[in-house]
């Protein structure tokens, strides 16, 4: 991967530098732990226990050939984003459930895998939240009625050490792996939140968390802004918002990384967005948002910026025949997909839209690694220097409270 801000510089330039001083210093409160929110710095570990969570993926395959993995927010967007975004072999056999409480969305998929030997994996740090609570009620009835025998073989829960989710788990003799304590959800994917739903999907989690601790290093021994990608794009977020843009637009050109997205809006929404601060995140997707939201960025209220994905190296491309006109000598997709990305930055840089650009080098398993960390890292740098705690999310309480009459 490789960061771009070539066209993001004459936006900053007047600022960039009253930031370095501040970046160092709270470089430092991290790699010391020592910053707000420090009891929640486990994700920087990356201390993984490969053999149980290959050992457990491997017995949920062998024994059933439809997953359903019942969580919402961090606890099922980040597996999700992982297995988009490396497509592996047993992809088509999972299904992300519990996220919502749209009845049709979960009927329409009971209705379609009735007939299919179901394993069960819930995840949530206590399972106390309602939408986990309802959805587990009609999973656990839908697969006792087909599985009278041996049911507790039929689901495994991810959890943390305390709370419903466990005691019933333990009550009915489920597999539990552990949710670390310091760690919190949108932060969990390298962790067995992530890891165990990639692992069964096929992916190699090994080559992730090597990708991952490949840019740790690269924090860990650098001293200079310059050749930190993560100091630079936490400096340009806050430089930006500083001028007011308020806006984060984040841009794709590839369906795979659409769910990578919709992390990353978590990531640093329920990250920043405390104490009237922050950047709003949010998200397009390439070409079909050209067709409706580009006149809008192109020349609308300059109040947000863009960090554009575009990955290199594609395995599969469509060629194109001679028998239209108008290809102006393209020869595939991938060739004008690229056109459209380089015309797009360069249309919308000289529309006065600040455009980082995240290069991809391929959809790989150490590449999506070397991401997560990078943005994990850049998330709570961003959110330190604005003066918030980036692990916390007090306001998601809120609406629970009201609810429940509390």
């Amino acid at each position: 991967m490789k960061f771009i801000d070539n066209y993001v510089q004459k936006f900053v330039q007047e600022d960039y530098k009253n930031f370095e001083s501040e970046i160092f210093r709270i470089d430092k409160l991290l790699k010391n732990k020592t910053c707000v929110g420090n009891n929640m710095l486990g994700w920087q570990d990356l201390n993984v226990n490969f053999k149980k969570i290959k050992n457990v993926a491997e017995n949920i395959n062998s024994n059933s050939d439809c997953i359903l993995i019942i969580g919402i927010g961090g606890s099922y967007l980040g597996a999700k984003m992982a297995i988009d975004f490396l497509n592996p072999v047993n992809k088509n056999k999972i299904y992300f459930i519990g996220h919502n409480l749209d009845s049709e969305h979960l009927n329409n998929i009971l209705n379609k895998i009735q007939d299919r030997k179901i394993h069960a994996i819930i995840i949530s740090k206590s399972g106390n939240t309602i939408e986990i609570k309802a959805t587990l009620d009609i999973i656990f009835n839908f697969i006792r009625k087909k599985n009278k025998q041996n049911l507790h073989k039929c689901f495994t829960v991810v959890t943390g050490k305390n709370g419903f989710l466990r005691n019933f788990a333990e009550i009915n003799n489920w597999q539990i792996l552990d949710i670390p304590d310091n760690i919190g959800g949108r932060f969990s994917v390298l962790t067995n939140v992530g890891l165990l739903p990639i692992a069964i999907s096929g992916a190699d989690i090994e080559k992730i968390i090597s990708g991952a601790k490949e840019i740790k290093k690269n924090i860990e021994n650098s001293s200079n802004s310059n050749y930190n990608y993560c100091y630079k794009y936490a400096i340009i977020r806050n430089a930006l918002y500083k001028k007011k843009f308020m806006i984060e637009l984040f841009s794709s050109f590839s369906s795979r990384m659409i769910s990578f997205i919709e992390w990353l809006k978590q990531l640093f929404g329920e990250s920043e967005g405390k104490d009237n601060k922050g950047l709003f995140p949010t998200s397009v997707f390439f070409s079909t948002d050209l067709h409706s939201l580009g006149q809008f960025i192109q020349e609308g209220s300059k109040i947000l910026f863009e960090t554009i994905f575009f990955v290199k190296n594609l395995k599969l491309d469509l060629k194109l025949s001679d028998k239209f006109e108008n290809y102006d000598n393209y020869k595939s997709f991938n060739e004008i997909n690229r056109k459209i990305f380089e015309s797009v930055v360069l249309a919308h840089h000289d529309g006065k839209v600040p455009c980082n650009i995240m290069e991809i080098e391929e959809f790989s398993e150490l590449e999506l690694g070397r991401l997560i960390y990078f943005f994990e890292f850049s998330c709570a740098l961003s959110a330190l220097m604005l003066g918030v705690n980036p692990f916390n999310q007090p306001g998601v309480e809120v609406y629970k409270k009201i609810m429940l009459n509390k």
